[in-house]
């Protein structure tokens, strides 16, 4: 497969965020100074190193988030199945995406040809699009499950994970199959990657607004309400074993949280990067410093899981041979017997709803 030259392709925008486009036909001296306000070779490699640490660390700790939630019986629920499906996305958006880009920064220029560098640049909107459903929808899910519980004990909890799985992936799949598809995107020398044409401002917009504001909005009107109803319900809580559960919903509820931003804080600053230099006058390496910034934060979501998840981090650790034996708040040896405490307590949301009574706890 041919790598794109640094010459086949003209001036552009830095994201599928892009808006202007220019003609093919550009003379020696454009050229030449064009390619001198490209990223310096300095850093390309110093972010093509890090970004190789951001990517074989994102990849490890996906996979090893993904195997224990697999192997582990105590890990099998609907929180974790959806955490698997997230960890899918970060490993396809690594081990796609972010390895050409790396490869890009070490080659100096894109390592395929133009139909892949298109491709990168709709999986990427695809991935982000779908990463971002998760978040909301599993928003709504924490929303169900902590302040609508009656309602969630009625309805199926197979067929909500089904239609998660299934709708994160189908909506922003609606976006890439279009009859453009293949002519969308031209190669941007000065950011050795691939960007929509102005062509497609409708296509952008649509993007903006399906696959980041929607969900978005929704994971922040089901957040306030969620923490509303819980300031107003904790006050009533009486049993240790109601105070538990609700500590461990929040905690859950903030860990995903915490992938929101990560997503948002790894996709924002090109868009708002784009928005302010639309003619590309500023300088490359700052295109390569935000890029790598981007990589860095799609790589973090295992840590994340690692440290909001005291069971998934325990799991870890075991699996690695770091923690041999499971310890207890107490500090002790979790035995068979205080195994079956802990379940006791870590309890199914089923049966704690917040809108019980004082006088009912358990």
């Amino acid at each position: 497969m041919a790598a794109i030259s640094l010459n086949s392709r003209p001036e552009g925008l830095p994201s599928y965020f892009t808006n202007d486009s220019v003609g093919y036909a550009v003379n020696t001296t454009n050229m030449t100074n064009l390619e001198n306000r490209g990223p310096s070779d300095t850093a390309l490699y110093i972010g093509g190193i890090i970004m190789l640490i951001a990517l074989l660390c994102g990849l490890f700790g996906n996979f090893l988030v993904m195997i224990v939630c697999f192997t582990k019986r105590d890990l099998s629920n609907i929180i974790n199945i959806f955490i698997i499906s997230l960890c899918i996305n970060d490993i396809i958006n690594l081990g796609f995406n972010n390895s050409l880009v790396l490869l890009s920064y070490f080659l100096g220029t894109f390592p395929a040809d133009m139909l892949v560098c298109e491709l990168l640049q709709h999986l990427t909107v695809l991935l982000m699009g779908s990463s971002l459903w998760h978040t909301g929808l599993i928003a709504i899910h924490r929303l169900i499950v902590v302040v609508f519980n009656t309602f969630y004990k009625k309805i199926s909890k197979k067929a909500y994970t089904i239609f998660v799985l299934i709708f994160a992936r189908v909506v922003p799949l609606l976006f890439i199959m279009q009859p453009s598809l293949g002519s969308m995107a031209y190669y941007e020398p000065k950011l050795i990657r691939c960007v929509v044409k102005k062509d497609f401002g409708p296509f952008t917009l649509l993007v903006s607004v399906f696959l980041m504001m929607l969900p978005s909005v929704i994971l922040i009107l089901c957040y306030i309400a969620i923490f509303i109803k819980v300031h107003q319900s904790s006050k009533s809580f009486r049993g240790s074993r109601q105070r538990d559960w609700l500590k461990r919903e929040i905690k859950i509820t903030k860990m995903f949280g915490m992938i929101f931003l990560l997503i948002l804080v790894g996709y924002l600053p090109y868009g708002i990067t784009r928005a302010i230099d639309k003619k590309l006058q500023w300088n490359g390496d700052f295109y390569v410093a935000i890029t790598v910034f981007f990589a860095v934060a799609n790589s973090s979501n295992p840590i994340v899981y690692g440290i909001m998840d005291k069971q998934i981090r325990s799991a870890c650790f075991q699996i690695l041979g770091l923690r041999p034996v499971d310890v207890n708040k107490n500090g002790g040896p979790i035995t068979m017997h205080s195994k079956i405490s802990h379940a006791d307590t870590c309890v199914d949301t089923e049966d704690l709803p917040l809108n019980s009574s004082p006088g009912k706890a358990v």
